[in-house]
């Protein structure tokens, strides 16, 4: 048996711009879990939008991803943990190429206006103009012009019984919860993609050289030459970049299997709105604690969300909480 709970909130830091997406799905049919004889299969994303029209990017990205997933053939005749390694990357990392190339679509259709972000107290209204050279900008008579450039992070899980396949590009995370001896352990089943990671810095110096640098120690890449020198990216991996795509920014997913044991008690993926409040193995004990209380899993993913957007706004108070989201599943060995 596994609950599945999903919960999102603005936050303060933006207004009421809130550029997260989250979406669980159920792949399977009950007809083809019967014939098959496999438990049901589940794909949940957590994606993390940045720039002007992060919101549709990270949307946008979402729902191909959980498309591509949805008709991938060989989910639906030989299950998850039926498949090689190489099966998986390979149908993992079709699914991010199909979120990219969404993501890359929203340029096509950017509003001729724009306010951003959208219902903050310093928001700034923002006309698109075609630059020489085919770019598009977002232009303020204040503040000048901006690049048409953003982007997002995923995170994206498939679970059937007892397997689970994770994927992602960027620092939206994921954990596993277990019980060993009485204590809550956590296991990081993600990457987190950024310049103070020795081999990705190690990827954009092989591929990039001096073009991108890593400014400082939080491990934000900065672009030291050409149209978008000056620009500063907290990842080295994402979707949707059509500028950055050229600078190292790869959309090429980090993907790791992993056979979920009778320790494992929960799965979270969150965006950086969780992790900026919560250590791993706090967001593990919180969504416990709000379950052993007797919360259903949709009530302990909120409030695990709502808990980390009170605490930053308490200890963040000049520039607020940021959009905050987690999708969370809670197996069977808790619910006992």
């Amino acid at each position: 048996m596994v609950l599945i709970g999903t919960a999102t909130l603005t936050g303060s830091r933006y207004g009421n711009l809130n550029q997260d997406f989250v979406v669980v799905e159920q792949l399977l049919t009950a007809r083809q879990m019967k014939a098959l004889k496999l438990p049901q299969c589940y794909v949940a994303a957590v994606l993390d939008g940045h720039g002007m029209l992060g919101e549709d990017a990270s949307r946008e990205a979402g729902r191909a991803i959980a498309a591509s997933l949805r008709t991938a053939p060989a989910l639906h005749t030989r299950g998850l943990a039926a498949l090689s390694d190489a099966e998986v990357e390979a149908l993992l990392g079709a699914a991010f190429q199909a979120g990219h190339k969404a993501a890359l679509g929203v340029a096509a259709h950017a509003p001729g206006v724009y306010t951003y972000p959208r219902g903050a107290r310093g928001a700034q209204t923002y006309v698109l103009k075609s630059l020489d050279g085919g770019d598009k900008a977002y232009i303020d008579p204040h503040l000048g012009a901006r690049i048409l450039e953003y982007g997002t992070t995923a995170t994206v899980a498939l679970v059937q019984g007892r397997a689970l396949a994770l994927a992602n590009v960027g620092d939206s995370l994921a954990v596993v919860g277990r019980e060993e001896g009485g204590a809550y352990h956590v296991d990081l089943v993600s990457t987190r993609h950024y310049g103070a990671d020795s081999g990705e810095r190690a990827r954009l110096a092989a591929e990039v050289g001096d073009a991108v640098a890593v400014e400082s120690e939080d491990g934000y890449i900065s672009v030291r030459e050409g149209r978008m020198r000056g620009y500063q990216l907290a990842m080295t991996r994402a979707l949707g970049h059509r500028l950055l795509s050229k600078l190292g920014v790869s959309q090429a997913p980090s993907v790791v299997r992993r056979t979920l044991g009778p320790d494992d008690l929960c799965l979270i993926l969150a965006s950086d709105g969780v992790w900026e409040v919560f250590s791993p193995s706090e967001a593990v004990l919180t969504l416990c604690d709000h379950l052993a209380a007797g919360h259903s899993a949709p009530e302990a993913a909120l409030d695990l969300v709502r808990t980390a957007v009170e605490v930053s706004d308490g200890t963040n108070v000049d520039i607020g909480a940021d959009n905050t989201t987690a999708a969370v599943f809670v197996f069977d060995d808790l619910l006992d």
